[in-house]
């Protein structure tokens, strides 16, 4: 969207039109609608990655900024897309396993670039405030183990990981656990053999043992985070399962939108769908002793399930489709057990 570093300097980048194009909007007060596109979305529901990068640099006044300034205060690294993992709810522009599956290909390699992006981080390491690895899957990144190995000890630097990478033998969860100022963000959205049919590839009892060597890290060592759950169509119905697990475990849950696709949208299906979501929202409500953004984030979906309008066509036939070529095509070992796990959602379809 902003430029090519095969092509183009990292420094252009940052100063060219596009980026002045995109300043200007912001200072202006309004959101761009390209490049703010998944932020506008979340916000239908609560909060968005915006409110993250805000909160690294509060002072910031876009305002008042000129259009050409520029500091790197948030650094969010995303060197390729090699991933073990085929979720469900994924594909090949976000994981290499998911490119393999459908036989795209992808150049996962080192880049010239690499280097370059590390020299701009090391150049500028007093502005930074925050270092966040990304992937694919950031645990399996060689370039990942490069840059924490030279970036000063007290940088605080977060991870979105799906957890599902052998934390004991892997080179950049040794590193990150040695450090001291750590968040970690664990993507998941559901519990035992609902988990291992969505993310596909992951084992349940590695990643409760993965959790419990980040638990452990918060407890000792000045680690914070939580799970980092999307809320959709496989886990509507199930949210009191992974939020008893998340309890016991002693870690809170940040729950965000699906931005895609609209066939694990609940909001975008029938009554019969959406009734059972609210049911479920209602058990949620009252069960646990929800926190602000918990509290904040089903409240609006409550309001957005209440006050969605669907048919009984909407997304049925697309999910169906989604199921079938799940099951028969890209993860055949799992024929038919999104009958056996979700009954009331087989049923409703």
């Amino acid at each position: 969207m902003l430029g090519d570093l095969n092509n183009k300097n990292l420094e252009d980048i940052i100063h060219s039109d596009k980026m002045q194009e995109i300043r200007a909007s912001i200072k202006q007060g309004d959101l761009h609608p390209e490049y703010c596109y998944n932020c506008i979305q979340a916000e239908r529901n609560g909060s968005s990655e915006r409110d993250w990068h805000n909160n690294v640099n509060p002072e910031f006044e876009p305002q008042s900024a000129d259009l050409d300034e520029h500091l790197p205060t948030l650094i969010d690294v995303r060197w390729n897309i090699t991933c073990n993992l085929s979720c469900n709810y994924c594909g090949p522009y976000c994981s290499s396993k998911w490119a393999s599956l459908k036989k795209e290909f992808v150049d996962n390699g080192v880049k010239p670039y690499h280097t370059q992006v590390i020299d701009y981080m090391m150049t500028n390491r007093e502005d930074i405030r925050e270092v966040a690895l990304v992937g694919g899957e950031p645990l399996l990144l060689k370039e990942n183990a490069t840059l924490l190995a030279l970036l000063p000890k007290d940088k605080l630097v977060t991870v979105i990981t799906n957890m599902s990478v052998d934390f004991d033998n892997n080179e950049v969860a040794k590193q990150l656990l040695n450090r001291n100022n750590v968040g970690w963000s664990m993507s998941f959205d559901n519990v035992g053999s609902r988990f291992e049919y969505v993310r596909h590839g992951g084992l349940w009892q590695l990643l409760e043992h993965n959790v419990s060597r980040v638990t452990h890290a918060m407890k000792n060592q000045g680690h914070h985070g939580g799970i980092h759950a999307v809320y959709n169509l496989y886990n509507c119905t199930r949210l009191t399962e992974l939020m008893q697990y998340a309890r016991k475990a002693g870690v809170s849950i940040l729950w965000q939108t699906l931005y895609q696709p609209d066939y694990l949208d609940p909001l975008k299906h029938n009554k019969t769908i959406r009734d059972l979501a609210l049911e479920e929202i209602d058990k949620v409500q009252t069960t646990f002793n929800l926190n602000g953004q918990e509290n904040w984030f089903f409240k609006n979906m409550r309001s957005n399930l209440e006050n969605a309008i669907a048919t009984d066509s909407d997304q049925t036939t697309a999910l169906r489709e989604h199921i079938t070529e799940i099951e028969n095509v890209f993860h055949p070992g799992q024929k038919g057990n999104f009958a056996k796990l979700w009954p009331e959602l087989h049923q409703a379809l």
